[in-house]
This record gives structure tokens, sequence and C-alpha cells, in this order.
């Protein structure tokens, strides 16, 4: 039982000083950073798809969410239920995408909190929904009080985080003011994903609770004359913000990879005058 302990916190020292060598790293290089090469998203898959948050009921041109993801500093997002697990690191990823810029991400696992186990990071996923993989930097701390530890550095080296915590109980009124004030210190932005039943006090500037809700069906059919998958649709409750009141939203992420632009030459031109004399 020593020898495996031991094993087990060499490489948990191992990972935490990759880790250090890599917000060192981060750090060095200012508020730019040049993601590698060997895991850029195709540049194909980023211009095919076209996405945006959409208010139902609003224009296609309106982000309901765009004020709240202005706010520089903590933000909270927990799924309704456990099983709306997937759908919370969906949301995460979205606001994320929005921020928009070149900072890298700091996906920062769960410490073997089963309320999250839902796999991890998707590079093909991520350049679907607007964030580059190449951005993407993954850590995995053995310990929660490491995980913490690794966001709170994250956001001081000037990346955005996406931080899973869980149901951690460290994870304290005491530790979102830090992790609020280390964010606020960059100008940056961390999202910290909590498990569905956790309550408490946070200095997390919101808090939103997502569940799904049943998607309208697309406007075309398939061969077999059902409607095509709609867009993804969830509602977004803002249960906590500062200086305001409580909102909900439910909105759609529009998506769709079967859209594609075509050259103007074949948009929308009428048909040859060769075959229009052989239909006639």
């Amino acid at each position: 039982m020593g020898r495996s302990d031991g094993r087990r916190a060499v490489a948990g020292k191992a990972d935490l000083d990759a880790l250090r060598k890599a917000i060192g790293a981060l750090e060095a290089t200012g508020s730019r950073f040049a993601p590698p090469a060997r895991l850029r998203a195709p540049e194909r898959e980023e211009a095919a798809c076209r996405q945006l948050w959409r208010q139902r009921g609003a224009g296609e041109a309106d982000d309901p969410l765009a004020r709240f993801r202005a706010r520089p500093g903590l933000h909270e997002v927990k799924p309704a239920a456990y099983l709306d697990g997937p759908l919370a690191f969906v949301f995460a990823a979205l606001w994320l995408a929005g921020l928009g810029g070149d900072r890298p991400i700091l996906w920062v696992r769960g410490a073997g909190d089963p309320r999250l186990d839902f796999g991890g990071p998707c590079p093909d996923g991520l350049a679907a929904r607007g964030i580059d993989p190449a951005r993407l930097v993954a850590v995995a701390p053995g310990k929660p009080a490491d995980a913490l530890w690794a966001m709170e550095e994250g956001v001081k080296a000037g990346a955005h985080v996406l931080g899973e915590a869980g149901a951690n109980p460290a994870c304290d009124l005491t530790a979102t003011k830090r992790l609020h004030q280390a964010a606020l210190s960059r100008g940056g932005t961390l999202v910290l994903l909590r498990a569905h039943d956790v309550c408490g006090t946070s200095a997390a500037l919101t808090r939103w609770s997502v569940a799904p809700v049943p998607s309208a069906p697309a406007g075309w059919k398939g061969a077999g004359g059902l409607p095509a998958p709609g867009d993804l649709r969830l509602r977004a409750v803002l249960e906590r913000q500062r200086g305001g009141a409580p909102e909900e939203f439910e909105l759609d992420f529009i998506h769709d990879p079967f859209r594609r632009a075509q050259p103007v030459s074949l948009a929308d031109r009428p048909a040859p005058l060769q075959r229009r004399r052989e239909a006639g």
C-alpha cells in the first residue's frame, strides 16, 4: 500500500511540474500566444460552421448572452439535473467561443468528481462550436485543491479558463473570491462548472442553470418523410447575477453543417438555355 501511494504522489508531482512549466511558458509570452500548429483546426471546418445564439422569438443577429459575456471575471454554470451535464459543458464552451480573440483556453479537468464524469475535451466538437483546438491546454490535477490552484494560475497567466469544480468542498466563498480577482487582474474569463446539486455562496458574477428543451423541427424532411433534427435548444436560467435580478432565456444554437456558401456564378442562376428548350 505504501509503494502504491508513493507512486501516485510522484505522478501527481510530475503533473504539477509539467503544469507549472506550461503556465510559465504562457506568462513568458505575454498577452498573445502562438498555438501549436499540429492541433490547429482545419480552416474549412471553421468556415463551414455558421453558429450563434438566438433567443426564441428574436432575430438571428441578437445575442442575449453578449452583455453577460462582456464582463470579465468568474461565471458559474451547472446542469439542472445530473444527466444535463453534457449540455452544461456545451454551454460553457460556447460561452468561451463567443469571447473571440486568440487567448489560450485552459481546461482544468475535475479531480475524480463523478458528477461531471462525461469524458474529456473533443477537438472536433470544439472546432464545430467555434473553438480552435490549438488554443486548448488541458490539465487533469489529481487533487481538488490542485485543480483550484491550476485555475487561478491559468487566469493569472492570461488564459481563459474552463474549470470543472463539481462538488469540490474546497470551492467555497473564499476560493471563488480568489478566482474572481485573479480573472479580473488579467481581464480574463473563468467559467466554473459546478455539480447539479451544489448550493452555497459564491463570488461569481453570474450563476447559470442549464437544461434541454425540445427543438423545433427543421424546415426540410428526409427521404422517409420525417423532419430533420432541429437546432440545439436549451433553457438557461440566470439564478443569480451581481447588480441584477434573475432572468430566464430559451436559446437556439444555430449550427447547420449542411449549409454551404455557393459561388456567385452558381447561386440562384436560371437553368441553361439548352435545358429549358429540352424541358419545353
